[in-house]
């Protein structure tokens, strides 16, 4: 998929944000580097699905506030109830405090609407296997539709040629009906008429109900994190809804007489995770260490000075700078030149084995080694200070004072001040955006 994007982006300048699951963060994320590093991507940042699912929905979050985030796609139900701490200095900022899932999804849905067809028009099992695609992909046409709030009903039609002719097959599917809305399953005998909730209500799966099923996936979730954590329902400040099988009308409405319709969001299923992996990069939080380049004198090397670390809130107070004294590394140098890296910590693996327990949590620190990266944002276009006169090593060792700040556009500004002869070189010039 990134190959064939590539034209799109640049893979040496431009940030990436990948979002992973919860519990397969840290394999996910060792993979993810591993095809970054072969497409030539530099800039990478893994974040959890859950924290994405918050910011896609919520934009921010307390550090108090508690979400279960309710993730039902086309093959698993997975429920999560996660704290977000968005000043964590760690990529994976969801705090999981208690987790369920169940292998249930919109295919099963498709798969009973299907089967409840060729029954309704008593298709041979000869007939059924030559229309299997074409069954199916109607199938789950009729789910979707019915998804749809404003509609209350529609017409499944299958036309295909059996024993020679050709026939047209077709029923009516209902939302719901008086008696799934009482509670259990119509009978519907008609081929004509059928509807989608009774399907729903049927027991199966060791006489288990859909619904009960889905439920149950809930409140095991909640459970976990009562027993973990101490977090009671009542303490869910949000249940954030993605996957397409979750607006389905008994699920949605599951979920509003469970939390409330004033808790439930269900407003962006399909692509809450992607908008809040864009929305991650402009939090105002650093999400990377940044260092400028600096000569050492002693060493006769150029080394990288800590300038902002990862973590910080931005805008920075301006009445509080980061201060660097800066000086030439030869006599009668005319200027200097800011260089700004970014900074990131790479965990490497050194064995093939699980070395985190069932939390994510590190067990044993010897099995990974930290590489600290450092990608040069300004490579192309540094900021130059301009020395008038020329340097003198001896008595310039503390001439410039150089002064750092980062404004809400998360663009990293510098003030130089020249001591040796009292003059402002650069005011609140903007170096990069980091």
């Amino acid at each position: 998929m990134l190959n064939h994007a590539s034209d799109q982006f640049n893979p040496a300048e431009d940030e990436f944000t990948f979002t992973a699951p919860t519990e397969a963060f840290e394999d996910f994320q060792d993979w993810m580097r591993t095809v970054a590093e072969s497409l030539g991507i530099q800039r990478l940042r893994t974040l959890d699905e859950p924290t994405a699912c918050v910011l896609g929905y919520h934009g921010a979050a307390r550090q108090d506030d508690r979400f279960l985030v309710f993730d039902f796609g086309c093959g698993t139900l997975d429920v999560v109830v996660v704290r977000v701490d968005l000043g964590s200095t760690d990529e994976r900022k969801a705090i999981q405090l208690g987790q369920a899932g169940t292998d249930l999804g919109g295919m099963n849905i498709d798969q009973w609407i299907a089967e409840d067809f060729r029954r309704r028009h008593d298709w041979s099992d000869a007939d059924t296997r030559q229309l299997e695609a074409l069954l199916y992909r109607r199938s789950e046409e009729t789910k979707i539709a019915l998804s749809d709030p404003t509609e209350m009903e529609t017409d499944m039609t299958i036309t295909a040629r059996i024993n020679g002719r050709p026939r047209v097959f077709e029923t009516t599917y209902t939302r719901f009906c008086e008696s799934c809305r009482a509670g259990r399953a119509g009978q519907h005998g008609d081929a004509a008429e059928s509807c989608l909730e009774c399907l729903l209500l049927h027991e199966r799966d060791g006489n288990e109900t859909f619904p009960q099923r889905v439920r149950q996936t809930i409140e095991m979730a909640l459970e976990n994190a009562a027993v973990k954590a101490g977090t009671r329902k009542s303490d869910i400040t949000k249940v954030l809804v993605t996957g397409g099988t979750s607006l389905v009308p008994a699920v949605r409405r599951m979920l509003l007489d469970m939390f409330g319709r004033d808790k439930v969001l269900v407003t962006n299923p399909f692509d809450a995770v992607a908008r809040g992996a864009c929305r991650g990069v402009v939090v105002p939080i650093l999400q990377h260490d940044y260092a400028i380049e600096s000569y050492d004198d002693k060493l006769k090397d150029y080394v990288f000075e800590p300038l902002f670390a990862r973590g910080a809130e931005y805008p920075t107070d301006a009445n509080r700078p980061e201060e660097l004294v800066c000086c030439g590394s030869y006599d009668g140098q005319t200027r200097v030149a800011l260089r700004v890296y970014e900074v990131s910590d790479v965990k490497r693996r050194l064995l093939s084995t699980s070395i985190v327990d069932g939390d994510g949590a590190l067990v044993d620190e010897t099995q990974v080694r930290t590489d600290r990266h450092y990608i040069c944002l300004n490579r192309e276009n540094p900021t130059f200070i301009v020395a008038d006169p020329p340097f003198e090593r001896t008595r310039d060792a503390e001439r410039l004072i150089c002064s750092f700040r980062i404004d809400g556009h998360r663009r990293l500004l510098v003030t130089v001040r020249d001591g040796l002869v009292g003059k402002l070189l650069l005011e609140d010039h903007p170096v990069v955006k980091l």
